[in-house]
């Protein structure tokens, strides 16, 4: 059995006379062809268009095709001129009552007129009413009310008709069909308004006082409309004039309703509260991968928080401090007038949430809203978040990361910022700036931010609360009781562990964690970037010199075949670096218009951030401060019992803001590294087929290079330097 469904052998006619309307689109048949039809756009212009049957086919079984018949007749003209255009099918209540009592006893009237029992004159029509009544209650519609004294006598089926009525509404069903039975009872009335120009001109001059923000009611301006009019008549009667007609309170009610609503709603709440209130709703958003659609925003913590830390306080100076936020600020005491120094403040929370998931795929605190961390939450979606989730002991994993297809962000500056696009074109994420002032754009963001503010931070000390009457007497800078380290805990575990498992109303009452594995494992996400192409997004870049050692940022040397090939042909003064803080391992540089990876030559960096190096530099500096060699044996234990010791406390400052400017990185290079020479000791080995130990000369222990890169001794060149080997017992 063939069940296809074929438009080619639809074969459509038209009248000449028909208004052919396609997709709303008016068209008169000018031509039949054995192709399709010819059909005049504009009336009267002769321009054609040209329409084959296997289209109109096609059309017509999508039901894209309305055919009035005869529209462009005389005689239909004038019914649609004396009779208005409706759709009889969708009248209800009162019209559709009296239509259907004319209809019935217009039937009833002709049914006796077949039957030769009636004549169409009065006196017919009068002698034989009874039985007219009588087989109208029965055509009569079954729910429409009988006897009913609320009806009106025009809705009433047992209300018989004079017979000139009848003979009347005989004739117009005569004349126009069903449609002869409607009638124009709703615009009876007299709806002209009874006062003079000048005097609505005075109404609404006070009238529209009710659009102001103070929000006066009616009856405020029911009593200033009344004084206008009083001082109005006082002023006419000195010239003699009649006086106006005071307005009711009715008619000032009246007036005001006349005003457009949205225009009063703008006026007495605001533009906001107007388009939340009036804005159309619709499906909205349609995602159905995850990442297809990331929202990214801001909002400020509704939390004081102690700026100490415990955790990496005592390793970073005070200048770290003052660039991850957590530096005591002065302020004036409003007591003394003294400045003091800030212990508490709020934080500006940047988050990226997933549309399909509702799952948060990054996070940034700052002091201060910041275009640097946009570029940090970018490179947070990108990366697996697990070791956040392991510095705060999280219970489920936090592995929702990937290339996002889409980013939604607003107006800001923080987002608006040339290296925040350029990442993301860079990483091929399309990126949409909504409207600033319009949240629903942005609607799931701001969802979850509201979620924030009253699920996760009532539960801590300090909730600032979202507005002064909420707040009432409480004062949250005397109940703060949380320092950074214990915030950004609460925070990463209310995230991983409560919002990610929490039934939302979004999903139809599935978690976002479940969302995530469902819809991952069907559709799957782009892959993160590589770490080449991570260092190009977000890494800095700036010009470093070039020697036969290599290149030195941040007192890291970096070696590769390709910066001794560079040197050797064309011996360039110097070369442009991307330098991501994330991962100090390695760097990229650009040789002829190319990027190419170069690795540090201590491999044991590979991974390492330069916050850890830092830190770790500075803790071996400070063990001999006047000693400008430091020990890589040394620096690389100190990274690892940084990493070790306080690896919850580094998890956890990584959702801080990381300041690596330019200026920054130069100010470190200039005075904490400045001078600095990093060596590898030399450890004594067992000679191979012999004796003893060997012991290398002084000049190889102190690690000094002659100008050819021989290692050379400051004293006499004589045995006693070279290396010796002895006999062990």
């Amino acid at each position: 059995m063939d069940l296809s469904f074929n438009n080619q052998n639809a074969h459509f006619v038209f009248g000449k006379d028909d208004r052919v309307r396609i997709d709303g689109m008016a068209y008169q048949p000018e031509r039949c062809t054995e192709v399709g039809y010819l059909m005049r756009v504009d009336f009267g212009s002769g321009r054609c268009v040209q329409f084959s049957h296997a289209e109109l086919g096609q059309w017509g079984a999508e039901n894209r095709i309305q055919v009035d018949r005869n529209y462009f007749l005389p005689e239909e003209a004038r019914r649609r001129l004396a009779k208005p255009e409706m759709c009889l099918s969708a009248l209800t209540g009162r019209a559709a009552r009296r239509l259907d009592r004319r209809d019935c006893y217009c039937t009833a009237a002709e049914e006796l007129y077949r039957e030769k029992k009636l004549k169409y004159t009065d006196a017919s029509i009068l002698a034989n009413m009874r039985e007219i009544v009588g087989r109208v209650m029965e055509l009569a519609p079954k729910d429409v009310p009988q006897g009913d004294t609320t009806l009106k006598p025009t809705e009433d089926f047992g209300n018989a008709p004079a017979p000139r009525t009848l003979r009347r509404w005989l004739a117009e069903r005569e004349a126009f069909g069903l449609k002869g039975h409607l009638d124009a009872i709703a615009k009876r009335g007299n709806r002209a308004r009874r006062y003079c120009p000048e005097a609505m001109a005075l109404l609404m001059r006070v009238a529209i006082g009710y659009l102001s923000r103070d929000k006066p009611t009616i009856k405020m301006i029911h009593e200033e409309v009344q004084l206008a009019f009083q001082e109005r008549n006082k002023e006419r009667a000195s010239r003699g004039l009649p006086p106006f007609t005071i307005p009711s309170r009715e008619t000032t009610r009246r007036c005001i309703r006349s005003f457009d609503p949205f225009s009063v709603m703008v006026a007495r709440e605001g533009e906001a509260e107007a388009r939340k209130k009036f804005r159309p709703r619709t499906t909205g958003i349609s995602v159905t991968r995850p990442l297809e659609r990331v929202e990214i925003d801001e909002w400020t913590v509704d939390v004081q928080t102690f700026l100490v830390t415990s955790g990496i306080y005592e390793l970073l100076t005070d200048e770290e401090k003052q660039l991850l936020g957590l530096y005591f600020e002065e302020e004036i005491d409003p007591k003394t007038g003294k400045k003091k120094r800030k212990r508490m403040a709020r934080w500006t929370l940047t988050a990226a949430i997933c549309c399909a998931t509702r799952c948060i795929v990054g996070l940034v605190l700052s002091r201060n809203p910041n275009p640097e961390a946009a570029v940090q939450l970018l490179h947070m979606i990108t990366v697996n978040k697990g070791a956040w989730a392991d510095a705060v002991g999280a219970l489920t994993p936090w592995d929702m990361f990937g290339t996002p297809e889409l980013i939604v962000f607003d107006g800001g500056s923080a987002f608006k910022s040339r290296r925040f696009r350029k990442a993301a074109e860079d990483l091929g994420v399309a990126w949409e700036m909504a409207i600033n002032g319009v949240p629903e754009t942005r609607g799931t963001c701001e969802r979850s931010f509201l979620t924030f503010s009253t699920d996760f931070a009532p539960r801590l000390s300090g909730y600032t609360f979202s507005d002064i009457i909420e707040k009432g007497d409480a004062d949250p800078e005397k109940r703060a009781a949380l320092n950074l380290d214990d915030f950004t805990f609460a925070l990463l575990r209310w995230v991983i562990d409560i919002y990610h498992n929490s039934p939302h109303g979004g999903l139809k009452g599935e978690t976002p964690v479940q969302a995530w594995r469902r819809l991952s494992k069907k559709y799957g996400v782009t892959p993160p970037p590589s770490a080449d192409m991570m260092r190009l997004c977000f890494g800095r870049e700036f010009e470093r010199s070039l020697d036969k050692s290599g290149t030195t940022v941040l007192g890291v040397k970096y070696q590769s075949e390709a910066l001794q090939t560079e040197l050797r042909l064309k011996k360039p003064k110097s070369l442009k670096v991307r330098w991501h803080p994330k991962d100090i391992g390695a760097i990229s540089v650009q040789v002829d218009n190319a990027w190419y990876t170069v690795p540090a030559v201590d491999t044991s960096l590979k991974g390492v951030a330069a916050q850890t190096w830092l830190t770790a530099v500075r803790q071996v500096k400070s063990s001999s401060p006047k000693s400008n060699r430091l020990d890589n044996v040394a620096v690389r234990e100190a990274i690892k019992a940084i990493s070790e010791r306080n690896a919850q406390a580094m998890g956890k400052a990584g959702l801080n803001l990381e300041d690596w400017s330019d200026e920054r990185r130069a100010r470190e290079e200039n005075k904490l590294l400045s001078g600095v020479v990093f060596y590898e000791p030399q450890v004594p080995t067992q000679a191979k087929d012999d004796l003893g130990r060997e012991i290398p000369s002084s000049a190889a222990l102190l690690g000094e290079d002659d100008a050819d890169g021989k290692t050379q001794s400051k004293g006499p060149r004589n045995s006693a330097t070279s290396s010796i080997r002895f006999e062990e017992d």
